[in-house]
C-alpha cells in the first residue's frame, strides 16, 4: 500500500512538472514571437570605395517603415557625399563633404513601397580609396499607426497654430512699420511747416520794419521841405 502511494506521488509531481514545463515552453514560445516581430531586419555589409558611388539596397514590405542608415569609415577621409534616395530616384537625404564625420547614423520613414538606396558617393573630392560599413535597419510602423496618428493630428494643430500666430505677427509688424512711417512723415510735415511759418513771418517782419523805415523817412522829408 505504501508502494502504490509513492508511485501515484510520484506520477502527480511527475505528470505536475511536465505540465510545467510544457507551459513554461509555451511561454517562451509566445515571448519568441513577441520578439521577432518587433525585432527589425538589419544588414551590415563593408565595402571599399574609389572614385565612384556605391550603393546598398533595401525593400520593405509596407509603405510606411522606419529606416536607419548607421555608417563608419574604416578607412580613409570623410571627403565623400552620402545619398539616401527612394524608389522614384529622388533624394530624401544628402549629407555633403564637411557636414557629417566618420561615422554618422540617420533615421527616416519610408513613404513609398519600393526599392530605397544608400549611396557613398566618393567621386566629387580627393577620391582616395576608402573602407567604409554600413548597416541598414528597416521596422515596421503599422503597430504604431494608432498611436501615431493622434501625435501627427495634434502636430498638424499645433502647426496651423503657429502658422496663424506667425501671420497674425506679420500683420503687426506691417502695422507698426506703416505707423512708424507715418509718424516719420508727419514729423517731417511738421517740421516743414514750422520751418515755412518762421520764414514767412521773418520775411514779414523784415517787410513791416523797411516798410516803417520808408514811411518814417517820407514823414523827416516833408517836415524839412
Amino acid at each position: 500500500m505504501t508502494a502504490v502511494r509513492e508511485g501515484v506521488l510520484r506520477f502527480t509531481r511527475s505528470s505536475l512538472f511536465s505540465h510545467l514545463v510544457v507551459l513554461l515552453a509555451l511561454l517562451a514560445s509566445l515571448n519568441t514571437v513577441r520578439a521577432v516581430r518587433v525585432r527589425s531586419t538589419t544588414q551590415d555589409l563593408a565595402f571599399e570605395v574609389n572614385r565612384e558611388e556605391v550603393c546598398m539596397y533595401s525593400v520593405g514590405l509596407d509603405s510606411n517603415e522606419g529606416a536607419a542608415l548607421h555608417y563608419r569609415v574604416l578607412r580613409g577621409g570623410d571627403d565623400f557625399d552620402v545619398y539616401i534616395r527612394s524608389p522614384r530616384n529622388k533624394t530624401v537625404y544628402v549629407s555633403y563633404a564637411g557636414e557629417h564625420e566618420l561615422e554618422d547614423r540617420v533615421y527616416f520613414t519610408k513613404h513609398l513601397h519600393g526599392e530605397y538606396s544608400y549611396c557613398i558617393d566618393n567621386s566629387q573630392y580627393s577620391g582616395s580609396r576608402k573602407t567604409v560599413q554600413m548597416s541598414i535597419g528597416v521596422t515596421s510602423l503599422k503597430r504604431w499607426k494608432d498611436r501615431i496618428d493622434p501625435l501627427t493630428k495634434s502636430m498638424l494643430r499645433t502647426d496651423s497654430v503657429m502658422l496663424g500666430l506667425h501671420d497674425d505677427q506679420i500683420i503687426f509688424r506691417l502695422r507698426e512699420r506703416d505707423l512708424r512711417d507715418m509718424i516719420e512723415e508727419s514729423k517731417k510735415l511738421l517740421f516743414l511747416s514750422g520751418a515755412a511759418e518762421t520764414a514767412v513771418i521773418v520775411i514779414l517782419s523784415f517787410l513791416y520794419v523797411i516798410l516803417i523805415k520808408h514811411l518814417f523817412s517820407r514823414t523827416g522829408t516833408r517836415a524839412v521841405a
